[in-house]
């Protein structure tokens, strides 16, 4: 409630009915400030992501739209990402490659993805692993390797 600004109200009373017995106006500032903090911590967010898309744009196709995708699906629906929500690939690479190649590199990526997902279910063998990977997702550097065999083994925990 509070990151959507609509339900002022709304979030005060839940904030009275949740944490009760301060005066009225306690809760109307507790809410201002939060509102503050979340507007400062969504600006480090926008930076950071701006950092990792200046990143990427340095890499080649599969490994520059793996970058973008790979936090596509990890990381943007994240509460941390302030409802910022994904980043369009074509809006990051449009100018570099053309959508074909994006949607091929991305096929790849969630390929890759999927295929990481699937290994940290199974018994871990970080160098096997990486070499298996290395075999049959040609193309992707170690980073994008590492992290597609990471988020597996976080859901395979």
């Amino acid at each position: 409630m509070i990151e959507g600004r609509q339900f002022r109200e709304a979030a005060i009373e839940q904030l009275q009915a949740d944490v009760p017995g301060f005066p009225q106006e306690r809760y109307g500032a507790e809410l201002d400030h939060a509102l503050a903090r979340i507007d400062e911590e969504q600006v480090g967010v926008l930076v950071r992501r701006q950092k990792m898309i200046a990143a990427a744009r340095e890499l080649d196709v599969v490994n520059a739209v793996f970058a973008v995708y790979h936090f596509n699906s990890r990381y943007s629906r994240h509460v941390c990402e302030y409802g910022l929500g994904p980043i369009p690939l074509a809006d990051v690479f449009g100018d570099l490659y053309t959508p074909e190649q994006i949607a091929e590199a991305a096929a790849r990526a969630d390929a890759l993805i999927s295929e990481g997902i699937r290994m940290g279910y199974g018994p871990w063998d970080w160098d096997a692993d990486m070499d298996h990977l290395r075999q049959t997702h040609p193309g992707f550097s170690d980073r994008a390797l590492g992290d597609a065999l990471d988020w597996g083994r976080f859901f395979g925990r």
